[in-house]
This record gives structure tokens, C-alpha cells and sequence, in this order.
């Protein structure tokens, strides 16, 4: 009988299963946007009240804590030539939202819902502190690794600058833990806005 469980083969479609889970239950009408293959830059198209979000989900797998993973950092990530999110450029779909889950099962998680610049912001500041620096004994980090954000680990960096960016890093994206109002918070002020100027 073939091993159960949350791994890095099924979370990513786990993950998108939770948001979608999330979103229905908030009165939004998901569509996957991955049934006819894999869609880049986008998983999900939520509606609700006249509004859509476009919505890019990665998945982790709690590993002896709650972490968030943006991604994984490529050559053109690292130099700064590539964005982490909506890299495809000549995809129709763009992310609005990231949604970063990390799951312990199908009943135990947590997500991080994030607008897509807040999101691209925070993975550009990881990079800043934790991969673009030279090593400490000298040479240069290369590409390839995981990127992530946690909430549950005390910086014990000597390097004080360093330090001091990792928590700016988490104070960026803590506000987005487990926040999903904002969503329809934000389409209500789109259309004020629109009514207001039309």
C-alpha cells in the first residue's frame, strides 16, 4: 500500500484545494486555472461581487515549524533581472495575490495572503539579506535554493544589518497571516473609487 501524506510531490495541489476551501467559504467563485495543464503565473480565478483576483498559490510542508515558501530563487532571480512572481511575460494570467500556505494536514494550516507587489517586495528583501551578500568565508551564493519566510525563529544573526532587514522582512508580511477580508475589503474600494471618479 502506497505511503499517505502531505510531501513536496502533493502540497502544491493540497494548497490550492485550502485557498479554494477558504475563498467558497467567504462567498467567492473559484475557478482552477491549472485543469487543462499547469498555467503560469496564476492557480486560481476568485469572483466575487463584480470583482476578480488572479491568484498564484505555493504550497510548503510544515517541517518542525510554520514557514512560507516564495519560491525558488533561479540565476535571473538572484541578479535581479527576473521577478519571483508573474515571471512568465507573455502569460495573459498575472497574480494579483500570493497566497504562500504552509500545511501540517488538510485540517491544520496557515497562509500567508499577500498582494502580488507586497509579496514580490518581501521575496526581493529575503534575497537582499539572506542570498545576494557574499558568503561569510568569501564567494558568492548560488541560485537554486528555497526562499522563505518564518515568524517563529528569533534572528540570531551577529550581523546587525542583516538582523534588522529579516525583521523588516516579517513585519512586511505579518500583517497578511490568516487575512482574507482584505480581499473584499480592497474590491469595495476599487469600486468606491470608480464611483467617485465617474
Amino acid at each position: 500500500m502506497a505511503s499517505t501524506g502531505i510531501n513536496k510531490h502533493n502540497v502544491g495541489r493540497i494548497a490550492e484545494r485550502i485557498v479554494s476551501n477558504e475563498l467558497e467559504y467567504r462567498g467567492f467563485r473559484v475557478s482552477d486555472l491549472n485543469k487543462e495543464g499547469i498555467s503560469a503565473n496564476a492557480d486560481l480565478l476568485a469572483a466575487c461581487e463584480g470583482h476578480t483576483w488572479q491568484i498564484q498559490v505555493k504550497g510548503s510542508t510544515y517541517e518542525n515549524g510554520w514557514w512560507f515558501g516564495y519560491g525558488h530563487c533561479t540565476e535571473p532571480v538572484l541578479a535581479g533581472t527576473e521577478t519571483m512572481f508573474n515571471r512568465s511575460i507573455h502569460n495573459f494570467y498575472k497574480a494579483q495575490v500570493v497566497a504562500l500556505v504552509c500545511v501540517k494536514s488538510p485540517n491544520e494550516y496557515q497562509c500567508l495572503v499577500l498582494p502580488e507587489h507586497v509579496a514580490e517586495e518581501a521575496a526581493q528583501m529575503n534575497l537582499d539579506w539572506g542570498t545576494r551578500p557574499p558568503k561569510i568565508k568569501g564567494g558568492a551564493h548560488k541560485a537554486g535554493g528555497k526562499v522563505y519566510v518564518d515568524f517563529y525563529d528569533v534572528p540570531k544573526n551577529n550581523d546587525e544589518t542583516k538582523k534588522a532587514k529579516r525583521i523588516a522582512e516579517k513585519e512586511l508580511v505579518k500583517p497578511y497571516l490568516d487575512n482574507w477580508d482584505w480581499l473584499r475589503r480592497r474590491g469595495n474600494e476599487a469600486e468606491a473609487g470608480q464611483a467617485a471618479g465617474g
